[in-house]
């Protein structure tokens, strides 16, 4: 994601807060489970490390959720105020660029940067202003995004234990040459 973006649709602290509330638990469980797995490996992080690293891909998930709710208004919005031909087509290809954006597999095409400014130009010039999408709405808790940072997490924890489970032979045969080992 570009920083462009990241800043665009960046989580508050108000939404950090809705986010721990309601998934906190979850990254602890998650944190407990992956150190519990791993105890005899020798890995360096701890419980509360695994964990804040769980409440950072909720942030991720979170900024990319509110993007696509955004990107979503603005082409239903968009749909129903364009009224220029040209500017329908465009807007066409954007909406089938952004449902088929899971779709086909290495031929997809991504919805990027340059097709959020193509949008944002259309949601400027026809849709009245007091019917736009706000940028920095608040995090919208529903189930399809509690569904999403679920999958997200679990994904990233699988991805952590990879991790220590291919550093173990590293990990196994260090020596120490602290002086306070001898003593």
């Amino acid at each position: 994601m570009s920083a462009i973006t990241a800043d665009k649709f960046s989580v508050t602290s108000e939404d950090y807060d809705i986010l721990d509330r309601e998934f906190g638990e979850l990254c602890q469980y998650q944190g407990w489970q992956l150190i519990k797995r791993n105890s005899k490996n020798n890995h360096t992080d701890d419980q509360e490390d695994v964990a804040q690293e769980m409440r950072m891909s909720l942030i991720i998930a979170a900024t990319y959720h509110k993007r696509q709710v955004y990107i979503k208004n603005c082409l239903e919005l968009c749909d129903k105020y364009v009224d220029d031909v040209f500017c329908r087509k465009v807007l066409k290809h954007l909406s089938d660029m952004w449902f088929k954006r899971t779709k086909d597999g290495s031929k997809r095409k991504k919805f990027g940067q340059h097709q959020e400014e193509v949008l944002d130009n259309l949601l400027h010039e026809f849709v009245p202003d007091s019917e736009k999408p706000e940028v920095n709405a608040p995090l919208d808790m529903n189930g399809e995004f509690s569904n999403y940072a679920k999958s997200v997490t679990w994904n990233r924890q699988k991805t952590l234990g990879k991790k220590i489970t291919k550093e173990k032979g590293i990990r196994t045969g260090l020596v120490s040459m602290s002086e306070y080992d001898f003593c």
